[in-house]
């Protein structure tokens, strides 16, 4: 019995590693609009770090006017640098977006010839058991025969 052999594994090898081209490409992208996220958390996570400490301030009594100030610019200047990063996060949606499209794309080229490779394995193996099947009654019918030989012989014979 020969081997499996898939024509179209090369095809195959194919659209599978551009599907992988595509997920490395889309994990970068997310990788620095995620990086961007935590920018913002930091920030955020600053903002509040601040209003404690200028809560601290009052309530000790040491506020000045330039302490509120320079919480003031801090709190501006903070808000600025999340908006600014939302805005970079937006900006990067529409191209995620687009390979997504195209990961979706690659995944259904490479699903359509896995199919296919399923389908000629599975023509393969009814083949191939038909031929076993068939070798097992040969080999089931000589004993039949040979056996009926034996058994006339010894009937004959006695």
């Amino acid at each position: 019995m020969k081997k499996f052999k898939f024509r179209l594994q090369r095809l195959l090898d194919i659209r599978e590693a551009k599907e992988k081209d595509i997920k490395n490409e889309l994990a970068a992208m997310l990788t620095v609009q995620n990086r961007e996220r935590l920018k913002q958390e930091q920030y955020r996570n600053s903002i509040d770090e601040q209003h404690g400490k200028f809560a601290a301030l009052i309530k000790s009594g040491r506020y000045s006017y330039s302490a509120a100030s320079a919480f003031e610019r801090y709190i501006d200047f903070a808000h600025r640098v999340i908006r600014d990063q939302q805005e970079r996060i937006d900006a990067m949606e529409p191209e995620i977006k687009k390979v997504r499209d195209r990961l979706v794309e690659a995944s259904r080229e490479r699903k359509v010839v896995e199919k296919l490779k399923q389908r000629r394995w599975d023509e393969f193996m009814y083949e191939y058991n038909r031929e076993i099947a068939k070798e097992n009654d040969d080999t089931n019918q000589k004993i039949f025969v040979r056996r009926r030989i034996e058994e006339m012989m010894l009937e004959g014979g006695a």
